[in-house]
């Protein structure tokens, strides 16, 4: 967007020193010259206040502006080419600037496009989709060097919005690559993946990263925090990816680091906490976007059992007050039976599934 505004004014700048000089030469195009000049200003008003309108009066201007010189230098070029040689260089860069807006705006137009196709995601009536998450005979291989690995065997399961679910298996099952596979890390090998009803494979890698920071809230056992920021900058970190405003950021903040009895340690490095308060920093940072579904990887694995209880109470209480889709990946059985339903992975199949009462 900022770049298409420094075009735009450039291209204005340089419009209205060729309409100074050719003025009394061509009423054509200096007509023309004039209204480039008060769409463009239009344009770059609009562009800063980020209205698609805005788009639009500078596409106008561009097409406006590059006629009108198109017409004054195919004349002069029938004429003193050479004595008039600045304006033939002020028509050639208003040729490049004027291309540079277009493929500016085209570019917002694209982004803009992308954008409404997961809006149409999020604006889903909630009652239109039984299940948050739906795998269909997923498939992950792995070529390491003359041999492929099978991690994930035919997966498919259905978790419904608002369950509370937890995966278990031994390490090499399969499970945090299936994990990885719905949270859209990594792509299947085959079989489908689908979010609240959408296939994610029919989505780019641009739509992919949008559908993570909007929808989906992730938490892993190494806490991934950055460990020269502090933790408020960690945590808005996909706050900012979003678009979200500096007020509502620290907003947002303050009220999760309060939630997950952090309050007051915003300024802190990582480096300074002990591990349970880091993978506290960790699920806060999971939601600041207020994600639909929270994926989280061996959440109590680097932690006592103490803490381990309390961040799965943490869970809990988030599932049920927000209802907020969880899957959970644990070898943990005390920290499994904590969760509604329990699907159990052996050599990248499920074997079984448990429902607790």
């Amino acid at each position: 967007m900022e770049a298409s505004i420094i075009f735009l004014v450039a291209f204005i700048i340089i419009e209205a020193y060729s309409l100074l000089k050719t003025l009394l030469n061509s009423y054509l195009a200096s007509s023309m010259g004039i209204l480039a000049i008060v769409l463009g200003l239009l344009g770059a008003y609009g562009l800063s206040k980020r209205n698609k309108i805005g788009g639009y009066f500078a596409l106008i201007s561009v097409i406006l502006g590059v006629s009108a010189n198109c017409q004054y230098t195919i004349k002069l070029s029938f004429k003193e080419i050479f004595k008039n040689y600045p304006m033939l260089a002020s028509s050639v860069s208003l040729f490049i600037l004027g291309a540079l807006v277009m493929i500016s705006i085209f570019k917002i137009r694209l982004d803009y496009w992308t954008g409404q196709q997961l809006e149409k995601l999020d604006a889903k009536d909630p009652s239109s989709e039984e299940y948050a998450i739906e795998t269909e005979n997923v498939i992950k291989k792995y070529i390491v060097g003359s041999n492929v690995i099978t991690a994930v065997n035919g997966i498919s399961l259905k978790v419904k919005k608002g369950e509370f679910v937890s995966i278990m298996g031994p390490s090499g099952s399969g499970k945090s690559t299936l994990l990885n596979l719905i949270g859209a890390l990594d792509r299947p090998t085959s079989g489908r993946v689908l979010i609240d009803g959408v296939d994610i494979s029919k989505l780019d890698d641009k739509e992919l990263a949008r559908l993570r920071n909007r929808k989906i809230g992730f938490v892993f056992q190494s806490y991934n925090l950055i460990a020269r920021s502090t933790v408020k900058r960690n945590m808005e970190l996909p706050a900012l990816v979003s678009g979200l405003s500096k007020k509502e950021r620290l907003k947002r903040i303050r009220e999760l680091l309060d939630a997950v009895g952090l309050s007051g340690k915003m300024d802190r490095k990582p480096k300074t906490l002990s591990g349970g308060e880091q993978q506290r920093v960790a699920i806060a940072r999971a939601l600041i976007n207020n994600p639909e579904i929270v994926l989280a990887d061996e959440p109590t694995g680097n932690v006592d059992s103490k803490t381990g209880r309390t961040i799965m109470n943490f869970f809990r209480k988030l599932n049920r007050e927000r209802g907020t889709t969880m899957l959970i990946v644990t070898h943990d059985p005390e920290i499994a039976h904590m969760t509604d339903r329990i699907i159990y992975i052996r050599d990248g199949r499920i074997f079984k599934e448990e429902r607790m009462e």
